[in-house]
């Protein structure tokens, strides 16, 4: 049997690499720089094939820098690469390859989620593959609403095969400190001094490109993990170095400080907190919350009593209780007195109509307009900026779904949405009876990350972009092999540390 697999393997070996040669000498007599580009993607493809066994952690540990790269530089870091494979392409398809290889997809057939998320992804396919011809590349650029997907099917089985997924918490704390260090002074240079910037070769973007709401998502998740206490559950950060149980007030003063100018200026990025902060406290009420809360006072009560402002640059980035409590108040109220409020919140609110009218009650109710298709131009509503700036999507990743997929495609992305919230609830519920308290809070801080996710892609263009859905959809993935880990595990009461290490 062994020798059997040998002959395959060598067959299958050099099949790819007479595939790889065609391609390269097509390649080379239309272009030179794609056969050099082929040659070099061959180079890597067959290195990679050669060292089979190592794939899944090569997998993810080039995943995990990619995460860290969009947390810390935002969009510009998705520009490293050359149209149309960038770095966020490159990961997925060496995590594909590790799936394919190394990944045992098996291990995933008792989740539900699972198909739950083929079923999303078959749908998107089917309004996508009508297109391609029409559209082209358009067509799979937009189609990263269900591509990315494939990120959670790979991270789940990957993490799962490697028995890692308790190590990947233990990842997460140790970016902590580095994001809160970086977060303020990257963020400022981004808003107020983006023109200076040093700019990337080939793609002329700055340096760094973050936005307000992503900031805050990634907050939201810091601010969960030290609220459960999450840091000292999981061992990770012991003896040398930062010790993030030991020194709290100093990372929280950090969490307040990068916030500070985000939070008071987006208001998705706002409530994305709120609603991470409230899901911890609702489910975990302790001692760890009075600490930061009784810092957010004290902060919110000198701001109000000085009347204490801070304009950075512009005058939109000014940090005011005024300019906090307006952006509460422009979440429900229709009329601000702020232009600026106001006119977004009409402007999208228009749009969203007139999406819910051509699909729910009007002629692209089973299909949507389909991917590829700039849905700002054939809706009208397309903003007066440059060719390379031109908005395709509507600000809501869930009515994008629904304007390119029609209401099935919104029915399947609520069904796993859904489903992947009630799942982390009945985990986290058996993990409490069970008496795994540290599953408990990860199954907790996974809900509250997600809902952070979920609420920024309510007003912004974020998950479909790599620095909001190759987040998203990692994250699920490791949700879903938590998830597995646990109902494995549990019905024996083994902890977590045991079955994770």
């Amino acid at each position: 049997m062994l020798r059997t697999f040998s002959n395959v393997w060598t067959r299958s070996l050099w099949l790819t690499v007479f595939l790889l040669a065609l391609l390269t000498s097509v390649l080379v007599l239309r272009s030179p720089a794609l056969g050099t580009a082929a040659v070099l993607g061959g180079g890597v493809v067959l290195t990679l094939l050669s060292r089979q066994r190592q794939l899944p952690a090569l997998a993810l540990g080039f995943l995990g820098l990619c995460l860290l790269g969009y947390a810390l530089f935002g969009r510009a870091f998705a520009y490293i690469g050359a149209p149309p494979v960038f770095v966020g392409e490159a990961a997925l398809g060496l995590c594909l390859l590790a799936l394919l290889l190394e990944g045992r997809v098996r291990s995933l057939g008792a989740s539900p989620l699972v198909y739950a998320l083929v079923i999303y992804m078959l749908i998107g396919l089917a309004d996508t593959v009508p297109y391609l011809g029409l559209y082209g590349i358009d067509a799979l650029r937009d189609a990263v609403l269900w591509i990315y997907g494939l990120f959670a099917l790979a991270v789940a089985a990957l993490l799962l095969r490697l028995n890692a997924v308790m190590d990947a918490p233990r990842q997460y704390v140790r970016f902590v400190p580095l994001f809160l260090l970086w977060a303020p002074g990257a963020f400022l240079l981004s808003e107020v001094y983006s023109n200076v910037l040093p700019r990337l070769p080939f793609t002329g973007r700055a340096l760094l490109e973050l936005k307000g709401g992503d900031v805050t998502v990634h907050l939201a998740g810091i601010a969960a993990l030290l609220l459960l206490g999450l840091p000292r559950a999981l061992g990770a950060v012991r003896g040398r170095g930062l010790n993030l149980g030991r020194y709290e007030w100093l990372w929280w003063t950090l969490w307040f400080a990068a916030a500070a100018l985000p939070a008071t200026r987006v208001r998705a990025g706002f409530l994305a907190i709120t609603v991470a902060v409230l899901i911890v406290l609702l489910f975990r009420p302790g001692r760890h919350w009075w600490k930061p809360l009784a810092l957010a006072t004290f902060v919110l009560l000198s701001l109000l009593t000085f009347d204490v402002r801070v304009t950075v640059g512009q005058s939109r980035n000014t940090i005011s209780a005024e300019s906090l409590l307006l952006n509460l108040k422009s979440i429900t109220d229709p009329s601000t007195g702020d232009e600026a409020r106001d006119g977004s919140r009409r402007w999208r609110l228009n749009w969203w109509n007139d999406i819910v009218n051509y699909t729910v009650h009007g002629p692209y109710f089973w299909t949507g307009k389909g991917y590829g298709i700039n849905l700002a131009d054939a809706d009208g509503y397309q903003l007066s900026l440059g060719d390379a700036s031109k908005l395709r999507s509507p600000h809501n990743g869930s009515l994008n779904i629904l304007a390119r997929s029609g209401v099935p495609g919104l029915g399947a992305w609520v069904l796993l949405q859904g489903l992947f919230v009630v799942s982390l609830l009945r985990a986290y519920r058996r993990a409490v009876r069970a008496g795994q308290d540290t599953w408990a809070k990860l199954n907790l801080w996974v809900l509250a990350y997600w809902a952070a996710f979920l609420v920024n892609a309510s007003f912004d263009v974020y998950l479909e972009g790599p620095q909001g859905g190759i987040w998203f959809w990692s994250l699920f993935g490791f949700g879903i092999a938590l998830l597995e880990l646990q109902r494995r595990a549990l019905p024996a009461r083994r902890a977590p540390q045991e079955v994770g290490s």
